[in-house]
């Protein structure tokens, strides 16, 4: 079994199931998650405040695995009253020749309505020398969307590697592209019998 970790300590980085055991599993996962991230930003969160912030992770969490298929997901939090970003993961088997498969898994020849898809060498200590790219679409009713994408290849796993958001402003994955950089580099594979 390969799984993506991380050794973040950051409080904006939730790692999630794309599918739940049973509701209550989900349920103490948001619970556990909306103390966290207030505890983070708030001295004494209030109970109505957990109750609340909860109430919208659950919400998110029973629709996450509708998205998009994916094998992993972490949801990114800057503050308790942001909406969640979702990230998420797909692994596959290595195959292809690798620099083409990698520009396919970040879309780097898709269409782009602002301008063509920006695609630059992005390595990290543990999973090594890969791509990102920004690209920006839209949706049938017109609104502008913006992903990043990142991509490797790991032969020693025989594994390709997609890291990937989807935001509904542009604008804000802007403000948060260091944020999103430092937390791709602290990605790394367990693989485990």
């Amino acid at each position: 079994m390969r799984l993506v970790e991380t050794d973040s300590e950051t409080l904006q980085w939730f790692p999630t199931h794309m599918r739940w055991n049973s509701d209550g599993e989900r349920e103490e996962w948001a619970e556990l998650c909306a103390a966290a991230l207030l505890s983070a930003h708030e001295k004494r969160p209030k109970r109505r405040r957990i109750k609340a912030v909860r109430q919208q992770l659950d919400a998110f969490a029973q629709v996450l695995s509708k998205l998009t298929p994916a094998d992993q997901a972490f949801l990114f939090i800057p503050t308790p009253d942001q909406t969640p970003v979702p990230a998420f993961i797909l692994m596959a088997e290595c195959e292809g020749d690798r620099q083409t498969t990698l520009r396919s898994m970040v879309q780097a020849d898709a269409e782009s309505l602002v301008r063509p898809v920006e695609v630059d060498p992005f390595a990290t200590e543990r999973l090594g020398e890969g791509l990102r790219s920004t690209r920006y679409w839209s949706t049938p009713e017109g609104q502008l969307m913006a992903t990043v994408r990142y991509g490797w290849r790991l032969e020693q796993i025989n594994t390709d590697l997609c890291f990937y958001m989807v935001w509904d402003d542009p604008g804000k994955m802007a403000v948060f592209t260091d944020t999103v950089d430092d937390f791709v580099r602290s990605l790394w594979v367990n693989v485990t019998d």
